[in-house]
C-alpha cells in the first residue's frame, strides 16, 4: 500500500468520534447543532430502540393553597375532572399527559433558619442542606446534574431563573454539595434564544418551513446549505480508497463497517430531530430579538419571562440542543405584586407577604383575603405553566420528555416541606404514568427524583448514579 493510501486510511479508522460539524452534516437537517453531541462516541448517540428522553425541572417559590390546588380525589385526570375553583384547572388540556402527585417530603421537614433557601437546596437534590440559613447551599448535586453527566455529552444543563436576584436567588442546580456550587442561571430569555434559534427552522408559512439558520452557529448554516451527508460529501474518497487493489478483503470490509456506523448515527439522530419538531413554531421571535439590549428584569413582567423561558426550552429540546435544564420561578423572597381580584382589594402586597398571610417577610399570620389571593396567585401560573407546555406538545414532546413542575415548600405560613405538590408533563418515553393523580404516601423526594433520572438517562451507556437513598418510586411508573 502506498504511503498515501497508508495515512488516509489510518486517518479514517483511528478517529476515536465523528466531531461536531461532521455530525451536523450527517444528520442532514438544521435540527441539531448540539454541545451535548460533542463528547459521544461515534455509535452511541441514540441506538435504536433508546430514543432520547428530555427532562426539565421548574422549581416555583411561596407554596400554594394545597386544598384548592389539586382535585379533591386521586385517580385518574381528565379534562372533567380538572374543573371548578382550583389551580390545577388552567392545565386542563393537557390532562392525557399530566401526572399529579401528591405525599412528597422532603429530607428536613421544616425550616431551621430560612424555608425558602432551605427549602430550595432540597428540591432536586433529595436530601438536607449543606448548611441552612439564607446563605444555606446543597449537600449534593441536583437531578439535572445527575442527569447531564449522564447523558448531556459533559455539557452542562441549561439553568433559567425569572426573577429578581435579591435575598435568596439561584438555589435549586447544583453541580455538587458544598459553598459555591451553585449553577448561575439566565434571567434574560434571549439568552437561550440566541443560541437555539440558528438550529432551527422558521414556523411554517402557507404549509411550508423554511430554514432560517442564524450567525451564532456557523455550523448549523452550512448544514443548512448542503443538507448532505457525511458519507455523501466524502463519497469520491471513499470510492477510490475502497477500490483500491493494495487494500485486503478485511481493510475493505472495515471501511464498510466504519461507513456504516456513521450512517446508523445519522439516521437515528435524522430520526429523533423530525420527531420532535425543531422549527420556531410556537414562539414570537421578535419578543425576543427585543430582548437582546437593554434588558433588565420587572417585576411586572413575572409570568411573561417566565412564559418565553419555557417556550424556548421546547424548542431547545425539539432541536436537540440539550436534554435537560431548570427554571427558578421567583426569588426566595419574591416581591412580585400580582394583580388579582383579592390581592387589589389587600392594596397589592408582595407575594412573598401574601405566602405569609400577613404584611411581613418574617412573621406569619391568618388573613383570608390574602390566601384567597394567594390561590389566584396559584391559578395565574398555571395558566403560565400551560402556555408553556403548549409549546412542549406542539413540538412533540409528550412521548419524549418529563417535565416537572414542583415548589420549595408546601405552603407560605409555615414553610414546611411536608406534602409538597408535584406535576410532571410526559411519560418520560414511556416510562412514567399519564393521566393520574397519585399520592406518594409520604415519601421523600429523593425517590420521586431518582424515578425520574432513571427514565431520563435510559439510553446513557453507564447508569446514572441516583440521589440519596437510591431509591424510586414504583407509584409514579406506567
Amino acid at each position: 500500500m502506498s504511503s498515501k493510501s497508508e495515512t488516509e486510511l489510518s486517518r479514517v479508522l483511528t478517529r476515536p468520534r465523528l466531531n461536531r460539524r461532521n455530525f451536523l452534516r450527517g444528520v442532514g437537517s438544521v435540527a441539531v447543532g448540539l454541545p451535548f453531541l460533542e463528547g459521544l462516541p461515534e455509535r452511541s448517540a441514540w441506538a435504536a430502540g433508546a430514543a432520547p428522553v428530555f427532562s426539565f425541572f421548574i422549581v416555583a417559590e411561596n407554596g400554594v393553597v394545597f386544598n384548592k390546588f389539586f382535585p379533591s380525589a386521586t385517580g385518574p385526570l381528565t379534562a372533567a375532572n380538572l374543573t371548578g375553583d382550583i389551580a390545577t384547572a388552567a392545565l386542563a388540556a393537557h390532562a392525557p399527559n399530566l401526572l399529579f402527585i401528591k405525599g412528597i417530603n422532603y429530607q428536613q421537614p421544616g425550616p431551621q433558619a430560612c424555608g425558602h433557601a432551605e427549602g430550595l437546596t432540597q428540591t432536586l437534590t433529595g436530601i438536607k442542606p449543606g448548611m441552612t440559613g439564607n446563605k444555606g447551599y446543597a449537600g449534593g448535586p441536583s437531578a439535572d446534574t445527575v442527569i447531564a453527566k449522564a447523558v448531556n455529552g459533559g455539557a452542562d444543563p441549561i439553568a433559567l431563573y425569572s426573577g429578581s436576584k435579591g435575598f435568596i436567588a439561584e438555589r435549586i442546580s447544583f453541580k455538587a454539595a458544598g459553598a459555591g456550587q451553585v449553577r448561575a442561571a439566565d434571567v434574560n430569555p434571549y439568552l437561550l434564544y440566541s443560541r437555539v434559534v440558528g438550529l432551527a427552522s422558521a414556523a411554517p408559512t402557507g404549509g411550508t418551513t423554511t430554514p432560517t439558520p442564524s450567525p451564532t452557529d456557523a455550523a448549523a448554516a452550512e448544514l443548512a446549505a448542503t443538507r448532505k451527508s457525511v458519507n455523501y460529501l466524502v463519497r469520491a474518497e471513499m470510492k477510490s480508497l475502497m477500490s483500491n487493489s493494495a487494500l485486503s478483503a478485511a481493510d475493505v470490509s472495515r471501511l464498510k463497517q466504519h461507513f456504516d456506523a456513521i450512517r446508523d448515527v445519522e439516521v437515528t439522530m435524522g430520526q429523533m430531530a423530525a420527531g420532535a419538531s425543531c422549527s420556531t413554531s410556537g414562539i414570537t421571535p421578535s419578543a425576543y430579538d427585543m430582548l437582546k439590549t437593554g434588558f433588565a428584569f420587572n417585576g411586572a413582567d413575572m409570568e411573561k419571562i417566565v412564559k418565553m423561558h419555557l417556550q424556548i426550552v421546547a424548542i431547545a429540546f425539539g432541536c436537540g440542543y440539550s436534554r435537560t435544564g431548570t427554571l427558578q420561578w421567583g426569588d426566595g423572597t419574591d416581591g412580585t405584586k400580582y394583580t388579582t381580584p383579592a390581592n387589589t382589594s389587600l392594596g397589592m402586597w408582595p407575594f412573598h407577604q401574601i405566602s405569609h398571610r400577613i404584611q411581613s417577610d418574617s412573621a406569619s399570620g391568618s388573613n383570608p383575603t390574602a390566601e384567597q389571593a394567594h390561590h389566584e396567585i396559584d391559578g395565574l401560573r398555571m395558566q403560565t405553566l400551560a402556555a408553556g407546555l403548549d409549546v412542549f406538545a406542539a413540538h412533540g414532546l409528550q412521548d419524549k420528555a418529563a417535565i416537572v413542575w414542583t415548589n420549595s415548600i408546601a405552603d407560605g405560613p409555615s414553610h414546611s416541606t411536608k406534602n409538597v405538590p408535584m406535576i410532571i408533563w410526559g411519560n418520560g418515553g414511556g416510562a412514567l404514568k399519564q393521566g393520574a393523580y397519585v399520592d406518594a404516601a409520604n415519601s421523600q423526594n429523593d425517590a420521586v427524583l431518582n424515578t425520574i433520572i432513571t427514565a431520563a438517562t435510559k439510553d446513557a451507556a453507564t447508569p446514572a448514579t441516583l440521589l440519596g437513598s437510591g431509591k424510586t418510586l414504583a407509584a409514579l411508573t406506567a
